[in-house]
């Protein structure tokens, strides 16, 4: 499964012109970067939200088996990987509640399709694009 992950490895800067939220404006500027330990994966994230707030956050992911969470409602995350492309399943109980997928459109450019259902439980995607830096 590791070795899918490998092209996504690396540090990655957003293109905002090129994002979309469709709820509200998308991150001004942001970095994401993935290294892999072991059968984990180690996820790291910092930039401007579209709001002018400073965001910083980071993860690890077990590749093997679902990834337990306390964040809000969620109690576990699980990380589906395939050639090109990989997703994490965020569910609360039986229910997903949030996934997003990863996607190479060439090993230079990854786009993330984040979805989560709104108020009304209406599945919206928010599409970021990020170009490897270099």
């Amino acid at each position: 499964m590791s070795d899918d992950l490998v092209p996504f490895l690396g540090h990655w800067v957003l293109d905002p012109a090129r994002s979309a939220y469709t709820g509200g404006n998308p991150p001004r500027s942001g970095h994401y970067d993935l290294r892999l330990d072991g059968d984990r994966l180690v996820v790291s994230i910092e930039g401007v939200l579209g709001s002018g707030d400073p965001i910083r956050t980071g993860y690890t992911l077990d590749l093997w088996q679902d990834t337990p969470m306390s964040v809000g409602a969620v109690d576990r995350v699980r990380t589906v990987v395939e050639p090109r492309r990989f997703c994490t399943i965020a569910y609360a109980g039986a229910q997903a509640v949030a996934r997003a997928w990863r996607i190479l459109g060439n090993l230079n450019e990854m786009t993330i399709v984040q979805s989560a259902p709104d108020v009304f439980g209406v599945w919206r995607d928010d599409v970021s694009v990020y170009r490897r830096q270099f």
